[in-house]
């Protein structure tokens, strides 16, 4: 029988074959590492692509309840919606909750007025209500983990997250004289931590009661409602400090280290941070920022989109 016919081949010493299947040591080596760049590559693509959906839907929430207020003030002559300091009486204040507590778990404890919707639903509590009808939705952050046990013993989500920058909305003329609430809310707000110190008296920083209150900046230069931090979140007031490199309260940087704001001229932003000054995993309390610190850059936006010096036109 002719070999030739039926490969030749096949009768080479075992010396002279090649084998066709499995990889060297060496090879194996550089898949793994090459695997182990590329997962390292599309993680936080991934990370990123779930907290974008999150990010557009809570700007959404944003846009939506700007469209609310801006309603109101329709409805009132121009008139924010009151926005003093704390938690009182009801219709002095946008809205008269106390949503604090619950982080980082249930163990934790707080009000049971974060679980329950009658104070987003009901005008009496809720001065944007009739605005905001059954989507209540609006004022909650999606990414706000908390849990909480409401007045009725049900355990369910927090309800709101959103709070009001107090240079923005009306007060009684009565609480800045007595502090006891009478009258109409008409005047406004003093912006109680404007100046570095809590006081209801109006300092050199302007505050905003109407519409047409901005004279030394424009109202795209002016944030109103912003994502609130989850462990520091208590009334429906936003207090911000101007005099001086400080945090008061905390705005929630849960979308990836960045921020959801509504501007009074109805426009939305995701603002990212430069820092990672506000991210923490407790209260922070009162925070004195350097201004050496790349945290100083942030609290100057923060600072500069909330009000401005009515001699100055500027922050510190």
């Amino acid at each position: 029988m002719n070999s030739e016919l039926y490969g030749a081949a096949s009768t080479a010493p075992a010396c002279q074959r090649t084998d066709p299947g499995g990889f060297t040591l060496m090879e194996l080596l550089v898949v793994i590492a090459t695997t182990a760049i590329l997962v390292a590559m599309v993680l936080p693509t991934v990370g990123f692509s779930k907290a974008r959906p999150q990010a557009v839907y809570c700007m959404n929430n944003f846009s939506q309840l700007q469209k609310c207020c801006l309603m109101y003030t329709g409805d009132n002559h121009e008139l924010y919606p009151p926005n003093p300091d704390g938690i009182g009486q009801a219709g002095y204040y946008w809205i008269s909750d106390d949503v604090s507590g619950w982080m980082p778990n249930l163990g934790a404890g707080g009000d049971s007025q974060a679980g329950d919707t009658i104070y987003l639903t009901n005008p009496k509590y809720d001065l944007l209500a009739q605005y905001i009808g059954a989507q209540i939705g609006i004022l909650k952050c999606p990414t706000d983990p908390r849990i909480c046990i409401n007045s009725a013993g049900q355990t369910v989500p927090v309800v709101r997250s959103v709070s009001a920058n107090q240079g923005v909305g009306t007060v009684d003329l009565n609480w800045l004289q007595s502090g006891t609430h009478s009258g109409r809310p008409a005047v406004p707000v003093a912006g109680a931590w404007l100046s570095g110190s809590h006081s209801e008296s109006y300092s050199q920083y302007a505050t905003f009661g109407k519409t047409s209150d901005f004279k030394n900046c424009s109202p795209a230069d002016i944030w109103i409602y912003v994502d609130d931090d989850p462990w520091t979140i208590n009334d429906a007031s936003m207090a911000v400090v101007a005099a001086v490199p400080e945090f008061i309260d905390y705005p929630g940087v849960m979308h990836q280290n960045a921020t959801s704001f509504s501007f009074a001229d109805g426009h939305v932003e995701l603002h990212e941070w430069n820092s990672t000054a506000l991210m923490h995993n407790g209260d922070l309390g009162e925070t004195p920022i350097l201004r050496s610190s790349p945290a100083y850059n942030d609290w100057y936006w923060w600072a500069w989109h909330a009000t401005r010096s009515s001699t100055t036109g500027t922050i510190p």
